[in-house]
């Protein structure tokens, strides 16, 4: 990853006064004591626009000013690095998603928050506590989110198929790879999809162990059933071909859809094409909202439980600018977002639904029923799911070996190649990218 940041330094360089206007003094040491007063107006750059609503109701609540730019996900690495590169005080909120924060961390681009410590760590979801500390333990950025895993599935299929809808029930039908397989069969005889496309195995990659140990690149069985399982889920047909993020897959969520339709615009394909409904999810919480507002006339009709271990993904992770000449205002602003209860409170009414990462706050709405999903206590359930992350299952490099083991998978699944060989270039590639990691013999 420290050669990623670089390319993107390097890249980036020739664009840097182009891309950012810098309106302070752009000192080479940060512009001043980088104290200041806390009354100054702040500038947030961040990936989520939900920080302009953050924003606003900071403004409302403490009459202070703070001005939001949203950049694009894909643009957001190359402008961080550009401008914090060069020690610029442009800025002085800044974010990452958690598989940004250690390239950010080790770069210095984010400020010490370890003033902030015990206050975080008695008060937020653990997993979201450990995630916004260096490598040295420092604390350097927080969430407002908590962003934990589940099966979301369609409380009306699993009655017609398997006689319940019950949330533990289901549960045990996603408690491993054999089971997955299992139910996918039964689904399948009973003319529905299991998943939308096999890419929704992915979250459980992590279940039993890191993918790098000790400098050594872990190849579990628990990863080889993974590998097995997709393949067969493929293979077999027990999916819909509606990968995630397509106009099919949206569409999966309210009904019918077309069988195969992969990245296709659905007023394309035969309307006389033999269709599917796909009976289940894997995501992070914030996936429910996506089904939520994609549902229509099923809307209701889900449930939520666990599956073979539990996860989490994404969520916007909040730090000071190490280079800001505004730091006590932008900490102002750090802990007003994440340690503020009545802030907490604000943001699950404003955001309808979104799972906060205060455990106090959690807890008081533990008991809410959601209409969107036949009146499952919600809440409760991703309280208990954050609390179980193990975050001492990530690493830095998740990213980019789990991209690279899923392209092997993809070869296996089409037949371009068979499991040793593809195992054999995975390994390869890790190698070449990281070649201070051990691999395992081929």
């Amino acid at each position: 990853m420290k050669k990623i940041l670089a390319v993107l330094l390097a890249a980036a360089t020739c664009l840097s006064m182009a891309a950012c206007s810098n309106s302070g003094s752009g000192n080479a040491d940060g512009g001043n004591d980088g104290e200041g007063t806390g009354d100054e107006k702040i500038v947030i750059w961040t990936l989520a626009e939900d920080l302009k609503d953050f924003a606003t109701h900071y403004e409302e609540e403490t009459g202070k000013e703070a001005e939001v730019v949203v950049i694009a996900p894909a643009d957001y690495p190359t402008k961080l690095n550009t401008s914090l590169g060069s020690r610029s005080d442009e800025v002085d909120i800044i974010v990452g998603e958690p598989q940004m924060l250690p390239d950010f961390f080790e770069a210095g681009f984010f400020a010490d928050l370890s003033e902030f410590d015990a206050d975080a760590q008695e008060k937020l979801v653990d997993y979201v506590y450990e995630a916004g500390k260096d490598d040295d333990g420092i604390l350097r950025a927080l969430s407002y989110q908590a962003t934990p895993g589940s099966v979301i599935y369609r409380r009306d299929l699993a009655t017609e198929v398997f006689g319940t809808d019950d949330p533990a029930s289901i549960a045990q039908k996603f408690s491993s790879y054999d089971e997955i397989l299992k139910t996918a069969e039964e689904l399948n005889k009973a003319g529905y999809s299991i998943f939308g496309d096999t890419g929704a195995l992915r979250w459980f990659a992590n279940s039993d162990s890191p993918w790098v140990k000790d400098g050594a690149l872990q190849m579990t069985d628990s990863r080889l059933g993974y590998l097995d399982a997709a393949v067969e889920l493929y293979q077999k047909n027990y999916v819909a071909f509606a990968p995630e993020w397509s106009a099919a897959w949206y569409a999966s969520m309210a009904g019918e859809l077309p069988f195969n339709a992969g990245w296709s615009d659905l007023d394309e394909l035969d309307e006389n094409a033999p269709t599917t409904q796909v009976f289940s999810y894997i995501m992070p919480s914030w996936g429910a909202l996506t089904i939520r507002d994609n549902a229509g006339d099923n809307k209701g009709k889900f449930g939520v439980c666990k599956g073979i271990s539990s996860f989490f993904g994404g969520g916007t992770f909040i730090g000071v600018n190490e280079f800001s000449g505004k730091k006590e205002a932008a900490k102002e602003f750090v802990k007003f977002c994440t340690l503020n209860e009545e802030t907490s409170e604000w943001w699950i009414d404003a955001s309808d639904g979104d799972v906060v990462s205060m455990k106090s706050v959690l807890e008081a709405n533990k008991d809410y029923e959601n209409e969107s999903f036949g009146n499952q206590k919600t809440y409760e359930f991703f309280l208990e799911e954050a609390q179980n992350v193990d975050y001492s299952l990530i690493t830095r490099y998740d990213t980019a070996i789990g991209d690279a083991f899923g392209q092997a998978i993809e070869a296996v699944q089409k037949g371009e190649k068979d499991k040793d060989q593809a195992l054999k270039d995975f390994y390869t590639e890790v190698q070449t990218v990281y070649p201070e990691i051990q691999i395992p013999e081929a």
